[in-house]
């Protein structure tokens, strides 16, 4: 077949990739078929989906509901790739070597569809049979039909309430008994069950394994799969909480009170942008555990803050909102690019007293002023909020982890040089790996005279929200 007929009957086009053959999209015509070509893009890019899913809407023109579709296919399927890699080895008795990586990529989307979605099973199977049809790998299509029938008959109707190797954790805390036990025995692998059920990288298994008390292991393993709500900052110098929930009410948007009082949870809304108040400038999405940064700084009418990272910006207009923007925030950022997202929060909330700031890696140019705090938001391994970003879990290295303690040491220590004596610091992580949190601040008040810690709290995933780590240290 020459590639011109090729083209005429199907949407996808040959590419030669490590000897394979490949798939690469001409054209997007439906949710899952983009959730097929981000998970392609993912994989051979190392690129985050949201960027994939964000250039790619320049090649389709779905519906908003067929665009969320293909946003919860494709992040389902990273979100929970080791566990459907487990279900999907279990049924096909030849290696995975030796299966076509489109094609073992179509099965993990079929397989997603089949166990952990609303999509009615039968629905999943030809769906997903279909799409091999478009493909114009017809050739796939029984293959793919007898795996994933397998996959069906491999589901029980029953629920489990604890850890086995016939238990698979849903999204709604439970466990869905299977018909065959799959999975490593907990009782003599505790780190490889977690690793396979949860779908952690066994390194990150290991560590939440080692030092979580089993409460505290469920419940973070378990909020790590959970898809995440939305979460809304009002912002307190434009609207109230009550004005804005009964605009989005008003709007069609279930929405209910946030673990702040200052916050509300939203169940879905595809696009923000469209909803009332954001124009407004009534309130920005942050997630109650972020908002603990800035509350803990406790930013006053008239203190000069500095906001060493402030990328994408929600800390930076929380800490103008909390002084009645009457505060001088200078907000620092190494992109040019990240502080135009500053820049358009500050502008869309209507904020005047902070102004963003490009900076050199090493801080060197940061402005010279007496600052009475700085908020120290830094880059991390992102293990607080696996729900909310489904590639963390396989970014994650261990010897990465001493790299970004290293940054992050010298981003404290730098905070600590421009604030003056009296003033405060709070350091603020989305990570939950003692080193880049308790052992860090420790570490350096240990090291540095002048540097004492006042507090700090550590939020585990599910406790509040998503996870995340503060200290609030005091320059004297």
């Amino acid at each position: 077949m020459n590639s011109r007929r090729h083209k005429q009957k199907s949407p996808w086009k040959k590419a030669a990739l490590d000897k394979r053959e490949t798939l690469i999209i001409d054209h997007l015509d439906s949710g899952r078929m983009l959730a097929w070509f981000a998970l392609q893009n993912y994989d051979d890019t190392g690129r985050f989906l949201s960027e994939i899913l964000s250039q790619a809407d320049a090649r389709h023109s779905l519906s908003s509901q067929e665009r969320g579709l293909a946003v919860d296919v494709a992040s389902g399927v990273v979100r929970r790739r080791r566990a459907l890699d487990t279900l999907l080895e279990s049924q096909i008795s030849r290696p995975r070597s030796n299966v076509e990586p489109d094609l073992w990529r179509l099965l993990q989307l079929g397989t997603w569809q089949v166990v952990y979605s609303r999509t009615p099973e039968h629905a999943a199977v030809d769906t997903t049979v279909e799409l091999a049809k478009q493909s114009g790998r017809e050739r796939w299509c029984s293959f793919v039909n007898g795996v994933l029938r397998n996959v069906v008959r491999l589901l029980s109707t029953d629920n489990s309430d604890d850890f086995a190797t016939d238990a698979l954790p849903t999204e709604s805390g439970t466990y869905r008994k299977l018909n065959q036990s799959i999975l490593p025995d907990p009782a003599n692998d505790l780190v490889e069950y977690v690793g396979r059920a949860f779908s952690l990288p066994r390194s990150l298994a290991r560590r939440w394994c080692g030092r979580m008390s089993r409460f505290d292991l469920t419940n973070s393993c378990f909020h790590s799969l959970k898809v995440p709500q939305i979460t809304l900052r009002v912002n307190r110098l434009a609207a109230t909480v009550g004005l804005v929930q009964d605009a989005l009410r008003e709007h069609g948007v279930d929405v209910t009170p946030g673990s702040n009082d200052w916050s509300l949870n939203l169940a879905h809304a595809s696009m923000v942008t469209a909803l009332p108040g954001y124009a407004e400038g009534w309130w920005s999405v942050q997630d109650d555990s972020a908002m603990l940064s800035a509350e803990l700084l406790a930013p006053q009418s008239g203190e000069k803050i500095l906001d060493l990272c402030a990328a994408p910006g929600g800390k930076t207009t929380h800490l103008a909102e909390l002084s009645g923007d009457m505060a001088q925030i200078t907000a620092c950022d190494v992109s040019q690019r990240r502080l135009h997202r500053v820049a358009d929060s500050i502008e869309r909330l209507k904020l005047t007293g902070a102004t963003p700031v490009l900076v050199e890696r090493d801080g060197s140019d940061i402005p010279a002023a007496d600052y009475d705090a700085a908020l120290v938001d830094v880059p991390c391994s992102n293990t607080g909020v696996l729900s909310r970003r489904p590639e963390a879990r396989w970014r994650f290295r261990e010897d990465e982890v001493q790299e970004l303690v290293q940054m992050q040491t010298r981003l404290l220590l730098t905070a600590f040089g421009h604030v003056m004596p009296g003033g405060r610091i709070v350091y603020s992580t989305c990570s939950i790996e003692p080193e880049e949190t308790s052992q860090l601040v420790e570490n350096i008040t240990e090291r540095v005279p002048g540097l004492n810690l006042v507090s700090q709290q550590l939020q585990l995933p599910g406790q509040l929200s998503d996870g995340a780590f503060q200290a609030l240290l005091k320059k004297t």
